[in-house]
């Protein structure tokens, strides 16, 4: 008889197929971005420091949105949808799709790092 997967497994492969950690990692490279553009931009032009304060503040507070739009929605081809856990496929995973999520996550703890460095 086939034994469930472990509830932590489950979780990993469930936001593996609705792509919420390739989301969560472009929206925190994304923030990091921003973050260093406005750090030297809003310095250059004189603003006080409390924007760039501002600009960390929403990207923060954006993060567990970008979260909850990943999970819910799928972009497809025709448009974005809502996503329907029983159409959803297991999908097989290539060997590809294991570099593509090992540069993801790797993009991911650099931009962590980075974040600490520079916040730190």
């Amino acid at each position: 008889m086939d034994e469930p997967a472990p509830p932590s497994q489950s979780v990993i492969d469930e936001l593996r197929r609705r792509k919420v950690l390739r989301s969560t990692t472009i929206y925190a490279v994304t923030g990091w971005c921003v973050l260093q553009w406005s750090d030297f931009i809003f310095g250059r032009l004189g603003w006080p420091d409390w924007t760039v304060t501002l600009v960390l503040t929403a990207v923060v507070l954006g993060f567990p949105i970008t979260v909850a739009l990943a999970w819910v929605f799928d972009i497809t081809p025709h448009g974005v949808r809502l996503s329907d856990p029983t159409q959803l496929s297991a999908g097989v995973r290539t060997p590809i799709s294991w570099i593509v999520d090992a540069v993801v996550a790797v993009l991911f703890l650099a931009t962590l790092g980075m974040l600490y460095i520079e916040l730190g």
